[in-house]
């Protein structure tokens, strides 16, 4: 990676846990009943109305519970009481599932159990587990691996359903590869995280569904919808998202070295990623394409933020595995991403474009509470990417560091000072 680019990685880290993070954290966070919003307006602005789903809980979660132990103690969160909230809200106990999404107030709105949110409660349990040793995260970390083992399984069909309705039984949907990625991504941290032997086998069967259905290899076509059998869907199965690529490639990378055997899929990888830099980007305008062809014919030219930090942390971990002659192009693609990430998603005050039109303008006006996960992630295992290189903290981040925190300080002395004068 070029010194400037390592520098504002650095730069971003350490502005995202002392800035970004904090302030989510007060915005999502509902005050009076606890849990969080679904979504922001301006200025931060909570929009109500929206039924409040379970991914969104659970993702706002884990992401609070690693920034706790990340920034040595001046971020404190109060993990137990939107640990509670959750429970309390979210899990049914009569069948040991947890429903989709409830309203404002706590009420149940989808009582469906949803394969790829609850993946999101493995994932967040482990985090939150992690934080705060709560035993209680572990047992239904457990419980609930049981529960998709049981209840999910379609007989004489491969992988599990997307849903199952309040009776425990699967509804008829079209099968998609994304939920069990996602519940690769949660037995993976569950494993790394308690050791039970159940998440690795999880873990290992998600791999094996990855080798035999969800991609093609002769192709290197990752399918995104399929049949009842897992075969490529006859209306939809030409579709691709190049994020999702990136999002395997950090996955197979974390599935290796947990076996122990680090560079177990490191072919597998490069073929993905290269397919997704050279398929994914936009070379007019910059940016990562939402959906294309197996060919690479542009299907959806609309950019969402989150295949950005996918792709980031994706073209770090393949630093040291690519051959020395494609190290270049990889560093060049992670400096393109970060300056488009800079200058057409991010604001330094924390805001964000969740959508973008292809000219890189905004789509859409409102912040999910499902984003801040994917930027978290990406920036910090990209971060941790670098400095498991060998590298130390950049002294020239921590120059940005100190004159954002400086001008940040004037800048509410300066908002004391008018409002003193407007009150007197």
């Amino acid at each position: 990676m070029n010194y400037s680019t390592h520098t504002t990685v650095d730069f971003l880290a350490q502005t995202l846990l002392q800035r970004w993070v904090p302030k989510w954290y007060g915005a999502f966070c509902d005050p009076n009943n606890g849990g969080f919003y679904e979504r922001l307006g301006d200025q931060f602005v909570p929009r109500m109305g929206q039924p409040r789903r379970l991914l969104t809980h659970c993702r706002q979660l884990a992401m609070y519970a690693h920034a706790s132990a990340h920034t040595r103690g001046a971020f404190k969160p109060d993990l137990k009481k939107h640990f509670d909230r959750m429970l309390a809200t979210f899990y049914v106990p009569e069948t040991g599932g947890w429903r989709f999404s409830v309203d404002d107030d706590g009420h149940p709105v989808d009582g469906t159990y949803d394969l790829y949110a609850l993946s999101f409660v493995i994932f967040s349990m482990a985090h939150y587990y992690a934080a705060t040793h709560d035993e209680r995260a572990h047992t239904h970390a457990l419980d609930l691996l049981k529960f998709i083992e049981t209840h999910f399984v379609m007989p004489g069909l491969p992988g599990y359903a997307e849903a199952i309705d309040t009776q425990l039984k699967p509804i008829p949907r079209q099968r998609r590869q994304n939920p069990h990625m996602h519940l690769l991504e949660a037995c993976l941290f569950a494993e790394n995280t308690w050791g039970d032997r159940g998440f690795a086998v999880m873990a290992d069967r998600m791999v094996d569904l990855f080798h035999h259905y969800f991609y093609i290899r002769d192709f290197g076509q990752l399918c995104e919808f399929f049949t009842d059998t897992l075969k490529p869907d006859p209306k939809d199965g030409n579709k691709v998202e190049p994020g999702h690529y990136c999002e395997w490639v950090w996955l197979l990378k974390k599935h290796a070295f947990l076996r122990g055997y680090d560079s177990m899929h490191d072919d597998l990888c490069a073929e993905l990623l290269s397919w997704a830099n050279a398929h994914g980007w936009d070379y007019v305008h910059g940016g990562i394409y939402d959906v294309v062809s197996p060919d690479g014919d542009v299907l959806t030219d609309s950019k969402r933020l989150w295949p950005f930090t996918e792709a980031l942390k994706a073209n770090a971990l393949m630093l040291d595995v690519v051959p020395e002659i494609d190290k270049a192009p990889l560093k060049n693609r992670m400096a393109k991403m970060v300056s488009v990430f800079r200058e057409h998603y991010m604001s330094e005050r924390g805001f964000w474009v969740e959508w973008l039109h292809r000219d890189l303008t905004p789509a859409v006006d409102y912040m999910p509470g499902t984003t801040p996960y994917h930027v978290y992630f990406g920036i910090m295992e990209t971060y941790a990417v670098m400095h498991a290189r060998g590298r130390s903290v950049s002294w020239r981040a921590g120059i940005l560091l100190g004159l954002y925190t400086i001008r940040r300080q004037l800048s509410g002395v300066v908002r004391g000072v008018k409002a003193k004068i407007k009150a007197g």
